[in-house]
This record gives structure tokens, C-alpha cells and sequence, in this order.
């Protein structure tokens, strides 16, 4: 996700359902291992989260309430 996807400065803008959406995207792209980007991984391998750093993201996108219909 580029900071153009999601901008965490911007983050308390958000609605709670564009929170929600963010972090269950957030979660679903380090699962995949697309996240950092892969020139990114490439140059700095350190940044590649680990499985516990991606179980905390994990969580976290869950703790967030389901939309009210």
C-alpha cells in the first residue's frame, strides 16, 4: 500500500468503516507478502515484517466494529 492508499497522517479523517477498510487492506497485503514493496524488501530486508509483527497488524484490523447497517 503506497502512502497514496493510505496516508496515516490522515488517519483520525477517516470514518470508522474507511478505518476499518484500511486496516483489514493493511493486514491482507503483509499476509500476502506484498507489503513493503518488493524494490523495498529488496534494498532493506529488515523491513520485512515478521509473522508476530503481522499477527499484531492482524488483531488490530479485527478490533475494529463492523459498520452499522
Amino acid at each position: 500500500m503506497s502512502k497514496t492508499k493510505l496516508n496515516l497522517t490522515e488517519w483520525t479523517n477517516y470514518s470508522p468503516e474507511k478505518q476499518k477498510e484500511k486496516a483489514a487492506k493493511m493486514f491482507s497485503e503483509l499476509n500476502k507478502g506484498a507489503m513493503p514493496p518488493k524494490m523495498a524488501r529488496e534494498k532493506r530486508p529488515e523491513t520485512i515484517p515478521t509473522k508476530d509483527q503481522v499477527e499484531i497488524i492482524k488483531k488490530w484490523s479485527e478490533s475494529f466494529p463492523a459498520p452499522v447497517k
